[in-house]
């Protein structure tokens, strides 16, 4: 699968959100990267379609253990 830097750059922002405040929602990543909820929505499309993240019925999004290992490799770069 071909990422592209921008979805790196949400895989990256989940997982720092994640390890901040135990918890993700499109809300608090739209904030923390400065856009705007539409495209947090088709980017998290994008990464649930290619198993990265999973959505709760919560909305509270998770990253898969490949989108975790995916996450970590790109933030200790």
């Amino acid at each position: 699968m071909r990422r592209s830097e921008s979805q790196e750059d949400y895989l990256e922002q989940i997982l720092m959100l994640q390890k901040k405040n135990g918890h993700v929602r499109s809300i608090d990543i739209a904030e923390a990267m400065g856009v705007t909820k539409p495209s947090v929505s088709q980017a998290m499309k994008l990464l649930r379609e290619n198993e990265l993240i999973e959505m709760g019925e919560d909305n509270l999004i998770t990253l898969t253990s490949s989108g975790h290992a995916l996450a970590s490799k790109i933030l200790n770069r």
